[in-house]
């Protein structure tokens, strides 16, 4: 009787162990517990808060955004990423009834960059730090607002014809990750990504007195936004970056 126990217990023991399971309770031997997906895809979308001096004259939007993330070890990986993102036109000073010529013009842009990521895993969690650095494609829309008053006249325009087509670009940002499934993360993504060179110009004048005439005052930005986004990271193929592969059974 106790060697029948004994092989039952021993039976058992040895099926716990092989188990790949997210409900394992041997969270260091599970394979996708202790490792990371080579080739993975991650797209999110978010609310994009302008900053800085982007944010006098542009408000939120929307960002979108796709990236292959190939990971080295389950340490480290590299990642190319394409995104677009908007923000509606909004000059602060001129937003009131008074003003005249408004226009509704989005500023977008659409980038791509790559760089490295590095990633920590604890059980279903997962944190990723990333930085990249490419290129970013601007659409410098005709924008100009005006608000002419008694002793008061506010102008503002875009300088589209000096503002630049593209820029170089950066973003950098966290990911907090769960899984879902074994080849399935969700997260949410706080990132900041800014253009270089303040490719934006714009011409503004403020002449508060009526007895003198004050030049145009040229100015030059960057877009810069922080982004809250949400999103998912896929997946693709069973391969881990050890070189095991996944078993679904």
């Amino acid at each position: 009787m106790k060697k029948i126990a004994f092989f039952i217990l021993l039976v058992s023991t040895t099926a716990i162990a092989q188990t790949d399971s997210l409900t394992t309770s041997n969270y260091e031997d599970a394979l996708h517990l202790r490792e990371i997906p080579r080739h993975n895809l991650i797209v999110d979308l978010g609310i994009a808060q302008p900053t800085g001096d982007y944010a006098d004259i542009a408000r939120a939007g929307l960002g979108l955004g796709m990236e292959y993330l190939y990971y080295t070890n389950k340490k480290l990986g590299f990642g190319i990423s394409l995104r677009h993102q908007y923000n509606e036109f909004g000059y602060i000073d001129f937003q009131n009834d008074s003003s005249t010529g408004v226009t509704n013009n989005n500023w977008t842009n659409t980038s791509i960059s790559v760089g490295p990521t590095y990633s920590y895993t604890r059980n279903r969690f997962q944190f990723d730090a990333f930085l990249k650095g490419g290129i970013a494609f601007l659409n410098n829309p005709e924008n100009s607002v005006s608000q002419i008053g008694i002793g008061n006249t506010q102008i503002f325009s875009s300088d589209t014809e000096n503002s630049s087509s593209s820029s170089a670009y950066i973003e950098g940002g966290l990911r907090f990750n769960y899984y879902f499934r074994r080849s399935v993360q969700v997260f949410f993504s706080p990132q900041f990504n800014t253009t270089l060179g303040n490719p934006i110009k714009y011409r503004t004048r403020d002449n508060t007195d009526a007895t003198v005439i004050q030049p145009n005052i040229s100015s030059q930005i960057n877009m810069s936004n922080l982004i809250f986004n949400v999103g998912i990271k896929i997946a693709i193929g069973k391969e881990y970056s050890s070189g095991e592969l996944r078993i679904d059974d």
